[in-house]
């Protein structure tokens, strides 16, 4: 998120005037500031290498390049538990008809590790990535099996939809594993299903591709 300040001359003025800054608060002052140019060099150094690479086409991504962020990477991946059981596989899912899935860089669809990790890749390499149940989907939590109260209308409705050992969609889009109906509850675990699992990704980059542009301008997120 970009954001900006301004205040009037004077009232700068008369702020300067009241207090001088010490040695400590303006080498603080100076080191925020060259911390906030990096920041935006780094930026807009992306931004340059991406419109570059656009205007370049598929040339940018001959052998030997690496996908920058703002670029659409195609991979395949398998995704394993830490005993080996494959949890998916975009070789063999019946969803995707054995065809690579496509994301782009730096929309955070990624986890991070995985992103870093095909920055430094080119076409046609492999790599294994080990993720932490922390660095994944996170931890498992009791604090998130929780009980709702049904009224005997909606206790009625709710057994003529849902059983114990069911995944329900809620609302809000989120999934939760049916635990549990009472007469006067539903019980819904709302972890995720993989929460609490160490998982292993071993990665195909199949290809580099311009990205999302409006106009013909590349469109990049910027973190600063």
């Amino acid at each position: 998120m970009l954001a900006s300040s301004s205040s009037a001359a004077a009232s700068f003025a008369r702020s300067a005037l009241a207090k001088t800054p010490t040695a400590s608060s303006s080498s603080s002052s100076s080191l925020r500031g060259v911390e906030k140019a990096t920041t935006t060099i780094k930026a807009r150094a992306n931004v340059v290498v991406v419109r570059a690479r656009a205007r370049a086409g598929a040339a940018a991504f001959a052998s030997g390049a690496t996908p920058q962020p703002g670029e659409r990477v195609s991979l395949h991946y398998t995704m394993t538990l830490a005993d080996g059981t494959v949890v998916d596989d975009t070789r063999s899912n019946p969803a995707r008809g054995g065809s690579p899935v496509t994301v782009t860089l730096g929309d955070e669809s990624l986890f991070p590790k995985i992103a870093s990790e095909l920055q430094t890749m080119s076409v046609g390499d492999s790599r294994e990535v080990a993720l932490p149940a922390k660095e994944a989907f996170g931890e498992r939590s009791d604090e998130k099996v929780q009980s709702f109260p049904l009224t005997p209308e909606e206790r009625e409705s709710m057994s003529a939809q849902v059983s114990p050992g069911q995944l329900v969609q809620l609302p809000d889009g989120s999934r939760a594993l049916c635990l549990e109906l009472r007469d006067d509850a539903i019980v819904l675990d709302l972890n995720h299903p993989l929460a609490g699992q160490d998982l292993t990704f071993q990665l195909e980059l199949v290809e580099i591709m311009e990205g999302l542009n409006i106009f013909g301008v590349p469109m990049v997120n910027l973190k600063l």
